[in-house]
């Protein structure tokens, strides 16, 4: 029945590739991502493997974010094993590239099996790692078809998503089961992989390694000519109409502080602009590198981190819409207070504990937020109380990466 469906989900995936391509193509998102590396998408690596005597893992991303979770691992198996970094996207493999933590780097093939087989008869891996949700299904039959062991670290399945994966139940069950250990992030992700694996996989709860990376910052504020004195707020990631919310927000505070704003999409700052003009606010671009003015929009990708970590106090957009949220460890382990809405689906478990310690608040609408910016940037206590039980959140989640790496070094050891 499996060669069935992977001959099933093939077909579709490759009569649908032409409209995919098109869509790319108009698409002021994705138009970069077509042509980038594109023989990579074939399998055609000029790869050599230089130290055959090692065992060979393979790490699979989707994104920059993964990748940043994944450095402590890396860092920790590096030195024993060969390591392949494949991402999906182009942002995650240039990023992949500075770091310089793998052996050998790529784009993630088509996932289409004569593809992913290529692929893998050329990497011959003897461990595949998945993190978070990629779950790729002609990858993971290739996998369990060449005797590879298969793992999924830090994984996660947003409620939403389960959802649409669990109307497919019949199908994913046959491609999630040859999963052969899964580790979750939270008890609820755990509960929805044993319902996909259909009980075939082990599954482990290990809490989110993106509380283990190292958040330490060596930006200081003058190199955005800030004083020590400024109040500076950073909205990070905002999607949809979260910009409307934040800019109101801006004028009802009065306009006397500073703020960073961060579209969650590049491609969305023309419709940005417009609304900030519409509002009569002044702003600069990030980019222009004139931090002189109030009002700085990030026009431009991979400084958000920088930002978070010489802010006061930080919002973490996808949260006010309906779209799941993004981490909020990331402005909490530099001992930022933290704001959101109520949409934190993708990060529930982190959210909650922040809310629980204290670390962090969730906002409804603009008098909402700029209530609470408000009370931070008149009482120093509350600012400083409200950081310091977010970064301590953060201490106190630690030990995924120990227990993960634990999980890997055995399956490589049983091989």
């Amino acid at each position: 029945m499996s060669k069935i469906y992977l001959f099933l989900y093939n077909a579709l995936i490759i009569f649908a590739l032409p409209l995919i391509v098109i869509l790319f193509l108009f698409s002021k998102k994705y138009r970069k991502e077509l042509f980038y590396k594109i023989s990579e998408r074939f399998a055609c690596y000029n790869y050599s493997n230089l130290d055959s005597k090692k065992k060979t893992v393979w790490i699979h991303c989707a994104s920059l974010g993964e990748v940043r979770a994944v450095e402590p691992i890396l860092d920790n198996l590096r030195d024993d094993y060969f390591i392949i970094l494949t991402t999906l996207t182009k942002s995650g493999r240039e990023y992949a590239v500075k770091l310089q933590k793998a052996d050998f780097l790529a784009l993630l093939p088509l996932d289409i099996y004569p593809i992913t087989k290529r692929a893998f008869d050329i990497i011959k891996p003897d461990l595949l790692v998945l993190v978070e949700t990629e779950l790729w299904v002609s990858m993971l039959y290739t996998a369990a078809k060449c005797n590879t062991a298969i793992i999924t670290v830090n994984g996660r399945i947003s409620k939403k998503s389960f959802d649409s994966y669990k109307r497919l139940r019949f199908f994913w069950k046959k491609f999630v089961g040859l999963i052969n250990v899964i580790i979750a992030r939270s008890e609820d992700d755990a509960d929805r992989f044993k319902h996909l694996a259909g009980e075939k996989s082990v599954v482990f709860v290990s809490g989110n390694i993106k509380y283990d990376r190292n958040f330490t910052s060596g930006v200081r504020r003058k190199e955005f000519l800030l004083k020590e004195t400024d109040f500076v707020f950073t909205a990070g990631s905002t999607r949809g109409n979260e910009e409307t919310v934040i800019a109101d927000a801006y004028i009802k505070v009065g306009r006397n502080f500073k703020i960073f704003l961060a579209p969650r999409h590049l491609a969305r700052i023309p419709e940005v602009t417009k609304l900030l003009e519409d509002k009569s606010l002044k702003y600069s671009l990030f980019s222009e590198n004139d931090f002189t003015g109030n009002f700085i929009l990030v026009d431009v990708f991979g400084k958000l981190q920088n930002i978070y970590s010489i802010s006061d106090v930080c919002y973490v957009g996808g949260s006010l819409v309906d779209k799941g949220g993004q981490n909020p460890i990331e402005p909490a382990a530099y001992g930022k207070p933290v704001l959101f809405g109520e949409y934190m689906d993708n990060f529930k478990t982190e959210a909650e504990s922040l809310v629980k310690n204290n670390g962090a608040f969730i906002v409804k609408d603009s008098d909402d937020l700029a209530s609470k910016i408000k009370e931070f940037m008149t009482n120093s206590s509350f600012l400083k109380r409200t950081g310091d039980n977010a970064l301590k959140t953060v201490h106190d989640q630690k030990g995924a990466v120990s227990f993960t790496l634990a999980k890997l070094k055995e399956i490589l050891d049983a091989k």
